[in-house]
């Protein structure tokens, strides 16, 4: 057998500190599953509870070739190791399904590997043959010595009375010779009975040996089929214990997944200009520009209509995100800061510092100027209030060149000043793993609750879809596996040749997405703001769930986060970090099956 076809071993314990667990331990590359108490054992075992246990009790040795198998190897423990109740002296062969104790009374578990080989069954379990019934012997019937009495009486008797009269020396010789005849006779009657007794006996003990052959088989049979039976039960009740692997998942879903293109941009309503964000220069570097309002207005950003011969950056964004199909008509879920990026926080980075100018002051500096500098990612209201800013709700745009509002001159009234802006996708495509062709998709519905958003694509096909979980219980612990595309993943490219028109040849380089898997549990639940009495609680996240998948990051936005039964219980939003530290947080589907119900059901 060979361990390139088992994808981990599972290890349940019976008794000990880890009874009622189960283990899971990865095969790849794997050579030895060592087992004690020492802490860097593969299986450890708890240091007090277990001191029967050795620190380096025993090893399972994995194979590393097609005509090996798994051994089981005692490294000279104290209490020693046994299998199936028998003591490994050496090593042992080991198989699905097999009970390794450590040590007598010692912690107990079941070895068991998934999938399981064809060709790597259970133990047979051997039975006890069972007896037959004695055969009973059967007495000869007759005595020889009565026979041989009655006989000789007759034979005299007969002799006596039809006797010629005696001759001198023949009488006695006939007699003898009729006496000798009738023990030959007695002889041969007597040798046939006896053959038929043994004849007889030997019919029925082959009979009888016969059914007990056909009955043993039978019995072996149906205890085959029994242990068959029994470790299917097993491997079915494990398998559904587990759920489903991260590699089924990705076989089963991955072309569902689709990598998502996005730029959006900023409009003023009125006018129909983008929206810009002022830069200035000062000593020699570039900065954003910032407007003091006066009040309790706080700081804002000097948004302009005019982009300064391309000085000015534009209020929008480029990126990349992740989808998946709901339906087959081409409904896809993805998060709503990569379907309408202009709906969320914008905090598109520009740097560490700003500097802030006050209402009416020019944007040139003068020699020996200072700068009033906000440090942008500080922790002041005002720097957080510039993180929370969400364009869609709309802004005060100043002249390019003094922070004077457009619309109020000599004062700043701030329901006149503050005007309406519009987001647009200047363009939202997808495409599906293993292909190198765009498909244009539409916003169909971002959700005003939580980070979710619904897009649609035209398919001349039927397209293949994930099913979302109808129960909306998480919880801690529990087991999670998500797909995307994220950004740090290795990518796969294809080259081609096109000409058109007779026009020169054009070499093309096209990325050919493939979905990266990751699994990991839920770490934490957030929850959404309520009121209880006169106290509101929220979390500093929202109604999210945090995952200890952190290896995922930029792109795998709005991929799907499967539970074990592979239906979707949320969507990959974003993550945060705090130094090196680093989280994921997931948005639950039910956000995004509310998208999907936009009609009201019948009542």
């Amino acid at each position: 057998m060979s361990a390139a076809s088992i994808d981990r071993i599972i290890i349940r314990h019976l008794s000990g500190s880890k009874a009622n667990q189960i283990e899971q331990i990865p095969v790849q590359d794997l050579q030895e599953v060592t087992i004690g108490r020492d802490p860097a054992s593969t299986i450890a075992f708890d240091a007090k509870r277990d001191d029967v246990v050795s620190r380096h009790h025993a090893a399972i040795r994995i194979p590393a070739n097609d005509d090996s198998a798994f051994r089981l190897v005692d490294l000279n423990s104290s209490n020693g190791t046994l299998l199936n109740g028998q003591p490994v002296k050496e090593d042992a062969e080991l198989l699905p399904e097999d009970t390794i104790e450590l040590g007598k009374n010692g912690p107990k578990f079941v070895f068991d590997v998934q999938p399981r080989p064809p060709a790597m069954s259970a133990r047979t379990r051997v039975i006890s043959a069972v007896d037959t019934t004695a055969t009973r012997v059967v007495n000869a019937v007759g005595a020889t010595g009565q026979i041989d009495g009655d006989k000789t009486g007759q034979v005299t008797a007969t002799a006596a009375a039809t006797a010629e009269p005696p001759k001198s020396g023949v009488g006695k010789e006939t007699v003898m010779r009729m006496l000798g005849e009738e023990r030959r006779s007695t002889s041969r009657v007597w040798a046939a009975s006896l053959a038929g007794v043994v004849a007889f006996v030997a019919l029925v003990g082959g009979a009888f040996y016969w059914r007990h052959l056909n009955e043993l088989g039978e019995i072996r049979e149906a205890q085959a089929r029994d242990n068959a039976r029994v470790a299917t039960e097993a491997s079915t009740n494990l398998s559904q214990q587990l759920g489903m692997s991260a590699q089924q998942i990705v076989s089963r879903y991955g072309d569902a997944v689709l990598k998502i293109y996005l730029q959006w941009r900023v409009f003023d309503q009125e006018t129909g200009k983008p929206i810009f964000h002022k830069t200035v220069v000062y000593d020699g570097r570039t900065y954003p520009a910032y407007v003091r309002l006066p009040g309790d207005l706080g700081v804002v950003r000097w948004l302009t209509l005019d982009d300064e011969n391309r000085s000015n950056p534009s209020i929008g964004e480029a990126g990349e995100g992740s989808g998946f199909v709901v339906s087959e008509q081409g409904f896809i879920l993805t998060n709503k800061h990569v379907a309408a990026g202009w709906m969320v926080p914008y905090d598109a980075s520009v740097g560490q510092y700003g500097i802030v100018f006050d209402l009416k002051q020019p944007a040139a500096f003068k020699k020996r100027d200072k700068a009033a500098m906000i440090n942008l990612e500080g922790a002041s209201d005002e720097a957080s209030r510039l993180r929370r800013w969400v364009p869609e709700a709309g802004g005060v745009v100043f002249h390019p060149n003094v922070a004077i509002p457009i619309g109020s001159i000599d004062g700043l009234d701030n329901s006149i000043a503050k005007r309406v802006f519009i987001g647009r996708n200047e363009y939202l495509e997808a495409r599906f793993a293993g292909s190198r062709l765009s498909i244009n998709a539409s916003l169909v519905r971002p959700s005003s609750d939580a980070d979710a958003a619904l897009i649609k694509i035209d398919s001349p096909q039927p397209l293949n879809k994930i099913d979302i979980s109808a129960n909306d219980e998480l919880r801690v612990g529990q087991k999670v596996i998500d797909l995307g595309y994220p950004a740090v993943s290795v990518e796969t490219y294809t080259q081609f040749t096109t000409r058109e028109a007779g026009g020169p040849s054009r070499v093309h380089d096209e990325l050919v997405p493939q979905p990266s898997v990751n699994e990991g549990i839920i770490s934490a639940l957030g929850s959404a703001s309520r009121r209880e009495g006169d106290q509101t609680t929220r979390s500093s996240g929202g109604d999210v769930f945090q995952m200890s998948i952190n290896t995922s990051g930029p792109g795998n936005s709005g991929g799907p986060v499967f539970n074990a039964e592979g239906k979707v219980i949320g969507l990959h939003t974003y993550g945060r970090k705090v130094g090196d530290a680093r989280v994921t947080l997931g948005v639950p589907i039910r956000y995004g099956r509310d998208l999907l119900q936009p009609q009201r059901a019948a009542q």
